[in-house]
C-alpha cells in the first residue's frame, strides 16, 4: 500500500523521535503557507472579479496587492512549500513503512496536484502584473491589437487564478485525508480507495479544519503585511485602508472563532489509542491561543490598534503549532504498536549489517526470566505485576506483539504499576516471550 516501501528502510526508535521532529518543523513550514497561498488567491481573485463587475478601480488594487504581498516570490515559494511537503512524505513514507494504508499515495498525490495549482497560481499572479503594466502603460486611445491582446491576459489570469484555486483545495482535500488515515490505524483497511475519503466523516471535519486556519492565517497576514510590515501598503489611502482593514479582521476573527469547535470535536471523539497526556495539553493551549488572538482581533476592530497585528500574526503561527505537535502526539499514539514492529525490523537490520545477529534459545528465554522477570512477575500469582495466567492469553498466541511489549513496555492495566523498560534486545524479548508462552500453554 506504501508507494515507498522498496526505497525506505524501517526506523529505529531514536529514528523515530528524529523523524517526529522533523515533520512537526516541515508541517509548521507547510501548512501556514498552503493556507497563505489558498487565502490570499482567493481573495484575490474574489476582489478583482468584484472590480471589474462593479467598475470600482479600489476593489481591482486590493485584489493586485493582496496576490503581491502574500504569495512571495518563486523561489521562496517553493522553498516555503513544495520542499517541505517532499519532507513530510517521506516522513510519512518511513513511519508507515510495511502499513496497510494509502497515507502515503494521498500525500504523493496531494504533493503533484499541488505543484500543479502552484503553476496555475503563480501564472494568475503574473498575468495580474502584466495587466496592470499594460494598463499603466498605454495611452488615451489603443489599437485594437493591444485591446484584444489585453483581454486575452484578462481572460487567461482570471482561469489560471480559478483553476489554481480548485487545484490547491483538491490537493489539500487529498493531503488532509492521507493525514487523517495515519492516525486512525482501525480504518487502515476498511478506506483504501479516494472515493471512500469522500464517505469519511473525520476527513471533512479535518478539512473543514485546514480552511478555517487558512482563512485565519490569510486574514492575519493582509493585517500584518498590508498595515505594518515596511510602513504598508498604501498609507494615508483612507478609504482603501478602511476596506482592507475591515475585511481582513473579520476573515480572521471567524477563522479564529471557529477554531474550538474543531479542537473540542478532536478531542471528545478522540480514541483512547490516540490520546495522551500531551494530546490534552496542546488542545487546550490551542484553545488559550484562540482566546487571546480574538481578543487582539476585536481591540484592533474597536480601537484601530494597528500596532497589534504582527502580535496577532504570530499568534496565529503559534496556533498552528500548537495543532501541529498535538495531531502528531496522536498519530505516534495511535501508530505505537506498528512503530514497535518497525524499531524491531530497524535492530534486526542493524545486526544483519554488522554482522552481530545473536540466535537466543527457549533456554536463553527460562535464563531472562529468572534475572528480569521473576522479581515481579509470577505465572500463577500476582506480585508487583499481574499473574502471566492472566495476561498472557491476551496475546492469542502472537508472540511478536508480546515481544513487542517486553522490548518497549507501555502502562496498560490502571490497577498495576507501569513496567520498566528492561533494556532487552530484540531477540532477547522474543525468547522470554516465547518461554513465557510455552510455559503458560503447559500450565
Amino acid at each position: 500500500m506504501n508507494i515507498f516501501d522498496q526505497f525506505v528502510i524501517p526506523p529505529s526508535q531514536e529514528h523515530v523521535g528524529l523523524l517526529t521532529v522533523m515533520q512537526i518543523i516541515s508541517l509548521l513550514t507547510f501548512l501556514p503557507f498552503a493556507g497563505i497561498m489558498l487565502g490570499a488567491s482567493s481573495f484575490s481573485l474574489f476582489f478583482n472579479s468584484k472590480g471589474k463587475r462593479s467598475g470600482n478601480p479600489l476593489y481591482t488594487q486590493i485584489a493586485k496587492d493582496i496576490i503581491d504581498k502574500l504569495i512571495v516570490g518563486k523561489a521562496a515559494g517553493f522553498a516555503l512549500s513544495v520542499l517541505p511537503m517532499i519532507s513530510i512524505v517521506l516522513v510519512y513514507a518511513q513511519m508507515l513503512n510495511g502499513a496497510k494504508v494509502i497515507t502515503v499515495s494521498m500525500l504523493f498525490l496531494s504533493l503533484i496536484l499541488f505543484i500543479v495549482g502552484y503553476v496555475f497560481i503563480y501564472n494568475y499572479k503574473s498575468a495580474f502584473q502584466f495587466e496592470h503594466i499594460l494598463n499603466a502603460a498605454k495611452k488615451d486611445e489603443v489599437s485594437d491589437e493591444v485591446k484584444s491582446y489585453e483581454n486575452k491576459i484578462v481572460y487567461m489570469g482570471a482561469r489560471y487564478g480559478t483553476w489554481g484555486i480548485f487545484v490547491l483545495l483538491v490537493s489539500m482535500f487529498l493531503f488532509t485525508s492521507g493525514v487523517t488515515l495515519a492516525s486512525k490505524p482501525g480504518i487502515w483497511n476498511s478506506v483504501d480507495n479516494i472515493l471512500k475519503l469522500i464517505i469519511t466523516p473525520s476527513i471533512w471535519v479535518n478539512f473543514a479544519y485546514f480552511l478555517s486556519s487558512s482563512a485565519a492565517i490569510t486574514g492575519g497576514a493582509i493585517l500584518y503585511f498590508f498595515f505594518v510590515w515596511q510602513g504598508g501598503v498604501r498609507p494615508g489611502y483612507t478609504e482603501y485602508n478602511e476596506a482592507i482593514k475591515k475585511f481582513s479582521i473579520i476573515t480572521a476573527l471567524v477563522g479564529v472563532l471557529v477554531q474550538p469547535l474543531f479542537i473540542f470535536a478532536n478531542v471528545l471523539f478522540l480514541k483512547a489509542a490516540n490520546a495522551s497526556s500531551g494530546v490534552y495539553v496542546f488542545a487546550g493551549l490551542s484553545l488559550l491561543a484562540v482566546l487571546i488572538i480574538s481578543n487582539l482581533l476585536y481591540h484592533i476592530y474597536k480601537n484601530s490598534e494597528i500596532n497589534f497585528s504582527g502580535i496577532v500574526f504570530f499568534l496565529i503561527f503559534v496556533l498552528f503549532a500548537f495543532t501541529i505537535i498535538k495531531d502528531q502526539l496522536m498519530f505516534r499514539n495511535a501508530a505505537r504498536e506498528h512503530l514497535i514492529v518497525l524499531n524491531m525490523k530497524a535492530e534486526e537490520l542493524a545486526q544483519e549489517k554488522s554482522g552481530s545477529i545473536v540466535q537466543v534459545s527457549a533456554a536463553d528465554g527460562e535464563k531472562i526470566y529468572s534475572e528480569k522477570c521473576i522479581a515481579c512477575h509470577r505465572f500463577d500469582q500476582k506480585v508487583v505485576g499481574p499473574p502471566y495466567q492472566e495476561t498472557v492469553p491476551k496475546y492469542s498466541g502472537d508472540l511478536k506483539k508480546l515481544a513487542g511489549f517486553i522490548y518497549n513496555p507501555q502502562k496498560v492495566n490502571p490497577d498495576y504499576p507501569a513496567m520498566p523498560n528492561q533494556g532487552l534486545k530484540q531477540k532477547e524479548a522474543e525468547a522470554v516471550a516465547k518461554y513465557i508462552m510455552d510455559k503458560v500453554g503447559k500450565k
